[in-house]
């Protein structure tokens, strides 16, 4: 199986697990980022894995698929406070505090997410959107 991971708009292919860890392991030495992880045979059809990092902070979005529903992470839903992320295209977005969860947390289902061929990961909690 092969996917594809692009971090702040430069694409790496991904064929095996190794190549996803170092992968991640270059996107650590950010203090921000956003990670895509699609399906390289056709990403714009899902499924689809995005990481926005800003410091401990991670949110992650799950896609499926074209016109299907889609997903956020969920980790302090008491937490009423809003995280800023820094995208590729230099856009500043806010996203709910109660949508982040740890770093480490969201390479681990970006991990499962290559190893089960693009199912949703259920190491973490998800809410639809």
């Amino acid at each position: 199986m092969m996917m594809e991971l692009n971090l702040h708009g430069e694409a790496h292919a991904v064929v095996n697990l190794a190549d996803l860890q170092q992968a991640l392991a270059a996107a650590c030495n950010l203090a921000q980022c956003e990670l895509w992880l699609t399906m390289a045979v056709n990403p714009e059809q899902g499924p689809a894995l995005c990481l926005l990092r800003n410091g401990g902070n991670a949110w992650l979005m799950y896609l499926c698929g074209q016109d299907e529903s889609s997903f956020h992470s969920l980790g302090d839903d008491e937490d009423d406070g809003v995280c800023s992320y820094w995208l590729a295209n230099g856009q500043v977005d806010e996203y709910p505090s109660a949508w982040c969860i740890e770093v480490e947390l969201a390479q681990l289902a970006l991990l499962k997410f290559f190893e089960t061929g693009g199912a949703r990961p259920d190491v973490i909690d998800w809410e639809p959107d």
